[in-house]
């Protein structure tokens, strides 16, 4: 639904002009394309952006159109980075230039807490990840161990069985874990998105 309202406007010669400008916010957003590169996807993020978290806009309000079109741009940037990044596929390189258009939409004017929001998402993944990455380190360490002592049991046969049972369960609760922890890392991957 298109909102009309009426603009009135100074132009040359001091005529006064009266215009309709649109209050649909991809119209309102079209108009930076003329200061900063925004394709259409880039407009459809913040579009969805700002009907989700209105003051996004408001924090551009009071700036001219060139300094709103480079804060819009940066938010953009910000926004597909969260739309089209997921987890697995974030390297510190990457992490770093998201962490710098945060910086940059902060000191651009946009809310603080936001943006940490939106940092957290992607700078709180570490945890898990490495933490997983670690067990997988220790149970295949313990996967090794065990089979080289199951490959070297010379024992007598009541031993070897009580032995050979307790290495069996270990093994087995070895592959619930690994399990667990594969399916952690073959999850679908889920962007981190901004909703």
């Amino acid at each position: 639904m298109n909102e009309e309202k009426t603009e009135i406007g100074i132009v040359s010669n001091n005529r006064v002009e009266v215009t309709q400008a649109s209050t649909d916010p991809r119209t309102r957003l079209e108009k930076y394309k003329q200061f900063v590169d925004l394709n259409d996807s880039q407009i459809s993020l913040l579009v969805e952006a700002i009907a989700a978290y209105p003051h996004l806009w408001n924090s551009c309000e009071k700036f001219n159109d060139r300094f709103r079109a480079w804060m819009l741009k940066t938010l953009a940037d910000m926004l597909l980075f969260l739309r089209s990044e997921s987890v697995g596929s974030v390297d510190p390189e990457r992490e770093k230039e998201f962490l710098e258009l945060c910086d940059e939409a902060v000191q651009l004017g946009f809310e603080r807490s936001w943006v940490d929001d939106m940092r957290q998402r992607v700078v709180g993944r570490d945890h898990k990840l490495e933490h997983a990455r670690a067990q997988i380190g220790e149970l295949l360490k313990r996967h090794h161990h065990l089979t080289q002592e199951l490959d070297s049991i010379k024992v007598p046969i009541g031993e070897l069985v009580k032995r050979h049972d307790h290495l069996t369960q270990e093994l087995h609760n070895m592959k619930k874990e690994l399990r667990s922890i594969n399916d952690f890392f073959d999850a679908p991957t889920k962007c981190f998105d901004f909703l």
